[in-house]
């Protein structure tokens, strides 16, 4: 009898996405519009200097909340997580669309990062100063909604307590806001980049499932590992002008490969099992 293929882990070719909520649609809708209108007034840079005060948790953590928000540590920390596909399909979906997104309108909007508007001295900045690209929307706040609302799709996935989706909705607002905490945005970039994050990401959790509908290789491990080691190369590589926590940025390194040897080792066991059990079938 000949034996059945196996699945890769979290392929589920028979099941439908679970649905994204119309209430997250609708906050998504609402930090849009609360940054565009905070956009040009008085109050953002009240809420900037509100922020930016130091004391409020130490340096380090906005530095590590700051360096879990770049668009590469999307990439492992979302991946990493599912041990099957989901995750790592809809992240790099979202890393492509959110990134090229917030670049055409990084390039629209053209406002000047905060240390080139306030005095010299205004803001506490923590790590290198961001001067000179253009600062509106904060695609860090983008990858943290993105991470934020991904994970709590594999959490809804997996039926897993609302307090972990609550978690997860709190650290990636934590990582948004420490934007605002390492003087690298204004307040209103960091809630336009928030609702595009989580929109974003909740239309690439979406469309994820057309891969795994189509079947093929992208609906396996080949491009969840190249997505890790992609993350990896990155953090290795990559001087983000964060080195109070460059052992942080090393250890998404070395968790990114870790995570992209497990889905090898997995992948091959499987096919030395593949061939052993078809010919035990035969006898």
């Amino acid at each position: 009898m000949p034996a059945h293929p196996t699945s890769a882990p979290g392929a589920r070719p028979d099941q439908a996405p679970q649905a994204i909520p119309l209430s997250w649609w609708l906050v998504a809708l609402a930090l849009v519009v609360a940054g565009a209108l905070l956009h040009g007034s008085p109050w953002n840079q009240a809420a900037l200097l509100w922020g930016n005060s130091p004391g409020r948790l130490p340096d380090d953590v906005w530095a590590g909340l700051t360096l879990l928000a770049f668009g590469w540590a999307a990439l492992i920390l979302v991946a990493a997580a599912d041990r099957g596909v989901e995750g790592g399909r809809a992240v790099l979906l979202a890393f492509l669309l959110g990134g090229g997104l917030s670049q055409v309108l990084k390039a629209w909007f053209g406002q000047p990062r905060p240390g080139l508007v306030l005095p010299e001295g205004a803001l506490h900045f923590i790590g290198n100063p961001v001067l000179h690209s253009p600062s509106m929307p904060s695609g860090h706040a983008l990858a943290a909604f993105s991470i934020a609302t991904l994970w709590v799709c594999l959490l809804r996935r997996d039926g897993r307590s609302r307090w972990l989706q609550a978690l997860a909705w709190a650290l990636g607002a934590a990582m948004a806001f420490s934007r605002v905490a390492v003087g690298a945005h204004w307040p209103a970039d960091v809630l336009v980049g928030a609702g595009l994050g989580l929109a974003i990401a909740a239309l690439c959790w979406q469309l994820q499932a057309r891969w795994l509908r189509h079947g093929g290789w992208m609906s396996v491990w080949v491009p969840l590992v190249a997505v890790e080691l992609l993350g990896a190369l990155a953090a290795f590589t990559a001087r983000e002008g964060y080195p109070q926590v460059q052992v942080l940025q090393w250890a998404l390194g070395l968790t990114a490969l870790a995570s992209a040897g497990w889905r090898l080792a997995t992948h091959l066991g499987q096919r030395r099992y593949l061939p052993m059990t078809a010919d035990s079938g035969t006898r």
